[in-house]
């Protein structure tokens, strides 16, 4: 992409509109970039919907940012993202190496680029998994990098949650590699710097500051993320209510404006925070394993009613292919449809890719050509489905 000056004009005009209303809304402090090096990559982590805007009140200079292709098929929505912004497309439901050579050519015609390392929002207040590959391109490009943390952010706005809360965010600019220091660097050495500069631990960051997050039924929709009770181990039978966290076997707990649990049945949670949870069911669902593979082969593993399934053509359009209850097995992912009664299959060896966007919108690729996305009519966890089925077969994920 060249050089640009409309995208310029449209970049700074932005800059100052949104500057003070985000600000405000937010309670967001940040610094004020100012590089030494052009043009330069940003790397920062991601816990916001609106971290573009976020990351970009600290940059007065104009980027072009990396974003998620389903983006390019909200139809009048993408129309005017493409026209003013120009983001970079990137499928989350499969390795996109056409992603890497649009920011390396952005880059050479001396624009800044931004991108997000980890890919996604993080569902449980930590920083998530930043592949090798971010460095070597980072490498590769010959560029300055600039590393960016946001923090207060999962509080402020929960990938799973319905509402935003009031309490406070950060945006602080942790170095600026210049191009001379990146290539004396290994690999190795630039990704574990970044992971170092990006890494953020919601929870352990609020125990210190003690920041109350107020804001309408906190715990709405926090089954979108935790979906295995502690107690009576069952999938799906989580429940949220206001600030209320409870399962059908008895389990009642409290979700309060410090992110933190408190049982309202028993003497103490079974645990005191999302991130805990999370870890916990990552874990037993990889102890289950063996259990799920050796089921027969007609025993779903997990099901969900009411979900619509569709096909999409990259960055371009989505048609509905059926309707009705979505079922896993230890081979295959099967919607059986209500309206028809045909059963839609597919077999898990063929699924290359799956990915969650947003909340709840799950996508794969089936032999990475054949591009699929499931919407639920009601909440529900869809990161259960790609947890699961990377514990059965091999299978790229992305949550």
């Amino acid at each position: 992409m060249k050089k640009n000056t409309f995208h310029l004009v449209v970049y700074r005009i932005l800059w100052f509109i949104i500057k003070p209303f985000m600000s405000r809304i937010y309670n967001f402090k940040y610094d004020i970039a100012k590089p030494k090096n052009t043009p330069f990559i940003v790397l920062s982590n991601h816990v916001t919907n609106l971290d573009p805007i976020l990351v970009g009140l600290s940059f007065p200079q104009q980027m072009y940012f990396v974003a998620s292709e389903h983006l390019f098929r909200i139809r009048f929505v993408s129309s005017i993202l493409k026209f003013l912004v120009a983001p970079i497309l990137r499928v989350k439901a499969r390795t996109e190496m056409h992603t890497a050579i649009a920011i390396l050519r952005t880059l050479k015609n001396g624009n800044n680029v931004c991108m997000f390392a980890e890919g996604s929002c993080s569902w449980n207040g930590e920083t998530g998994v930043i592949t090798e590959a971010t460095a070597k391109l980072v490498k590769k490009s010959g560029k300055a990098l600039i590393t960016y943390r946001l923090t207060g952010g999962y509080f402020t706005q929960p990938r799973w949650g319905k509402f935003k809360r009031r309490g406070q965010m950060e945006g602080r600019i942790i170095k600026e590699y210049s191009p001379e220091e990146i290539s004396l660097m290994s690999d190795e050495t630039l990704y574990n710097c970044i992971k170092n500069d990006l890494y953020v631990n919601a929870f352990e960051d609020n125990a210190k500051a003690k920041i109350q997050f107020k804001g309408k039924n906190p715990a709405e929709y926090l089954e979108t993320s935790l979906f295995i009770c502690p107690k009576c181990h069952k999938i799906g039978s989580l429940k949220s209510d206001g600030d209320r966290f409870f399962c059908s076997c008895g389990l009642s707990l409290r979700y309060t404006m410090l992110g933190l649990f408190e049982s309202l049945t028993e003497k103490e949670a079974p645990f005191k925070c999302i991130l805990e949870w999370d870890k916990w069911q990552r874990n037993f669902i990889i102890q289950k394993t063996d259990f799920h593979k050796n089921l027969p082969q007609n025993t779903p593993i997990l099901s969900d009613k009411n979900q619509m399934l569709y096909s999409f053509e990259t960055g371009t359009k989505t048609q509905q292919v059926g309707e009705g209850d979505l079922i896993l097995y230890n081979d295959r992912l099967v919607l059986q449809d209500t309206n028809t009664g045909q059963k839609i299959s597919f077999l898990l060896k063929d699924i290359t890719d799956m990915a969650v966007i947003q909340r709840t919108l799950l996508t794969f690729s089936v032999k990475g050509k054949q591009f699929y996305e499931i919407k639920s009519k009601h909440p529900r966890a869809s990161i259960k489905y790609p947890l699961i089925c990377r514990s059965l077969t091999d299978l790229r994920v992305m949550l």
